[in-house]
């Protein structure tokens, strides 16, 4: 069964507080089924919303999607009369290869690593985590031993336990720039670019390769940046 015109069709809670994990500052995140068309994510104060249609969540589940990857190991329903998630579930399958994740985030990562001081602190921030649980959870996955909770992937990962525990700090420091550059350098591979690659340069090479995140943290990064009491408010 997939999902009408009608409206969300499923809220699935997902997560540090769908696992019981959370602690202070940490986000509730919802997946809502929703009808047909582009997804989105919107955030209010500590809401993550991420609204999916049904036929793309179920495409991404049968190429193995790390996002849907984290759907279907630990997301709860709130509401599910259709039984989305059971489906999703049934309809999953982990690939063999997350080397285009992986490179996507080391790619991001060294980005972030030499254009840090040009973007908002708090999304260089926010970013630098997300490429190291990107790395990490593409790894585990290719193992067949995907990992989410920020406990497994220190234990997979002790160099970047540091790091994850920190994951809700608002404001970049240079130890935490000297341990990212250091993680990349151990874990992620050397850079595609070279040293005095520019912005201009990282967004032609983020289009060439696809990398959505990538784009989004130079466009983001660098508005908030200008303007950064509007971001505050």
């Amino acid at each position: 069964m997939g999902v009408g015109d009608e409206g969300v069709s499923a809220i699935l809670l997902f997560g540090s507080r769908a696992r019981e994990d959370n602690s202070r500052g940490s986000d509730t995140d919802l997946l809502l089924v929703s009808p047909p068309g582009t997804p989105q994510h919107k955030s209010i104060g500590h809401l993550s919303m991420f609204f999916y249609p049904w036929e793309k969540l179920a495409a991404d589940a049968r190429d193995g999607d790390l996002f849907v990857c984290h759907i279907v190991h630990e997301a709860k329903p709130v509401f599910d009369p259709l039984g989305q998630l059971d489906q999703l579930r049934s309809e999953f399958r982990l690939r063999t290869s997350y080397a285009r994740e992986i490179a996507h985030a080391r790619d991001l990562g060294w980005f972030l690593d030499r254009h840090a001081g040009a973007l908002n602190s708090d999304v260089v921030v926010r970013r630098m985590v997300w490429c190291i649980r990107t790395i990490l959870i593409a790894r585990l996955a290719e193992r067949g031993t995907p990992a989410f909770a920020p406990a497994a992937l220190a234990m997979a990962a002790p160099s970047a336990a540091d790091l994850l525990a920190n994951r809700h700090q608002r404001r970049l420091d240079v130890t935490m720039r000297q341990r990212f550059r250091q993680y990349l350098m151990r874990e992620g591979g050397p850079p595609a670019l070279p040293g005095e690659a520019t912005f201009e340069d990282y967004r032609a090479f983020f289009v060439q390769t696809g990398n959505k995140v990538g784009l989004q943290t130079i466009e983001r990064g660098v508005r908030l940046s200008e303007d950064d009491d509007d971001y505050y408010r």
